[in-house]
C-alpha cells in the first residue's frame, strides 16, 4: 500500500490535535466540573432577604435603563420619521404651488387670447363669433365681472341688431345687476334692451 504510513501518521496527528483543543464548555459541563471538583458535594447557601432585595434593585435598575435607551432610540426614531414626512410635505406643497401658477399663467393666457378675438370679432360686427369665444372665456374664469358684462355687452348688441338671443341677454343683465346693482355701465346695456323690459 503506498503512502499507508503517510496517512497512519496524519490520522494520528489529527486525534492527538483535537485532544489538546478545549472542550465545549456548556452549563451542564461547567456543573459536572464544578461537582469533580467539589467531590460530589455542594454546599450552596440561600441569599438573605437584604441581598434579594439588592439584586431585586440591580435587575429593576438595569430594565430601567434599558427601557429608557429604548424610549430615547424611539424618540429619535419618530422625530427623524417627522421631520423627513413635514420636509416632504413642505416640498410637495411647493411643488403644487408652482404647478398651480404655472397652471393659473396658463389660464390667464388662454383666457386673454378669448377675450382679445372676441374683442375683434366684436368691432367686426359678427356677434355670435364674439358671444362664442367670451363665452369660452367664461368657462376658465366664470366669477370674472369683466367676461361676464363683455357677454351681456355683445348678447345686448346681438339682440339689437339681429333680435336674437334677446331672452339671454336680459338673464345675463338680471344676474349682473342683481350682483352688482350700482353700476352704470350695465344701466347703461338696460336701455339697450328696454323693448325687454317693458
Amino acid at each position: 500500500m503506498p503512502g499507508g504510513g503517510s496517512i497512519q501518521g496524519m490520522i494520528i496527528s489529527l486525534r492527538n490535535n483535537r485532544k489538546l483543543l478545549r472542550p465545549k464548555r456548556s452549563f451542564l459541563n461547567q456543573r459536572k466540573e464544578f461537582l469533580k471538583v467539589a467531590k460530589g458535594e455542594v454546599n450552596l447557601r440561600k441569599a438573605s432577604k437584604e441581598e434579594l432585595q439588592f439584586f431585586r434593585r440591580k435587575i429593576h435598575e438595569e430594565r430601567k435603563k434599558q427601557q429608557n435607551i429604548t424610549i430615547a432610540i424611539w424618540t429619535g426614531i419618530v422625530l427623524i420619521l417627522l421631520f423627513i414626512t413635514i420636509k416632504a410635505f413642505e416640498n410637495w406643497k411647493h411643488e403644487v404651488s408652482v404647478l398651480e401658477k404655472k397652471n393659473i399663467d396658463v389660464k390667464m393666457k388662454n383666457y386673454m387670447a378669448l377675450i382679445e378675438d372676441g374683442d375683434a370679432w366684436l368691432t367686426k360686427r359678427k356677434w355670435h363669433n364674439a358671444i362664442f369665444q367670451y363665452e369660452k372665456a367664461l368657462e376658465i374664469f366664470p366669477k370674472e365681472y369683466d367676461i361676464n358684462y363683455r357677454l351681456a355687452y355683445a348678447l345686448c348688441l346681438r339682440c339689437e341688431a339681429d333680435f336674437k338671443d334677446c331672452k339671454k341677454a336680459k338673464t345675463k343683465l338680471d344676474n349682473l345687476l342683481l350682483q352688482y346693482p350700482k353700476r352704470s355701465e350695465l344701466i347703461e346695456l338696460r336701455k339697450i334692451l328696454k323693448y325687454e323690459y317693458e
